[in-house]
């Protein structure tokens, strides 16, 4: 299977995820590409929008911001074109240690825009950076993204 792990990412973090991602899918012999978003610095236009085009599965990855998506994966997620029952699993990462803070509100964002385009949702999670077990989140939220 060729997956595109496709991230928005300022800190890194949410970038981390992704290559621990592609790790473990490269381990279960799939093809695994990071695609990154990348925006203006005022995030309110694109300036690197990746083609999805080619590949078999699809896992979404942005921080929370303001308590929702981040501003450039919105844009992303709208630019997308219908995704034929196309497989997409979605993350999030956020500093606060809940996901009331924004981390629930981002996945619900998440899940509604790829309904309307399709997608067959499948799992994912929210990273909590500032958590002493950001590194157990990581690991649940990869398993829960394999194939």
């Amino acid at each position: 299977m060729k997956v595109a792990i496709v991230v928005y990412s300022e800190s890194g973090h949410t970038l981390e995820v992704a290559r621990q991602l592609r790790k473990r899918l490269k381990h279960l012999q799939h093809e695994a590409d990071i695609l990154r978003i990348q925006s203006s610095a005022s995030r309110k236009k694109l300036t690197a929008t990746p083609s999805i085009e080619g590949y078999d599965a699809l896992v979404l990855g942005a921080p929370v911001h303001a308590l929702t998506l981040a501003r450039p994966m919105k844009r992303f997620l709208d630019s997308l074109p219908m995704l034929g029952r196309m497989p997409v699993g979605v993350y999030v990462t956020q500093q606060f240690k809940s996901g009331l803070f924004g981390g629930n509100r981002a996945l619900r964002y998440f899940r509604r825009r790829l309904q309307s385009r399709e997608a067959t949702l499948t799992d994912g999670g929210i990273v909590h950076w500032s958590s002493k077990a950001k590194h157990k989140q990581i690991e649940t939220v990869v398993e829960r993204l394999l194939p």
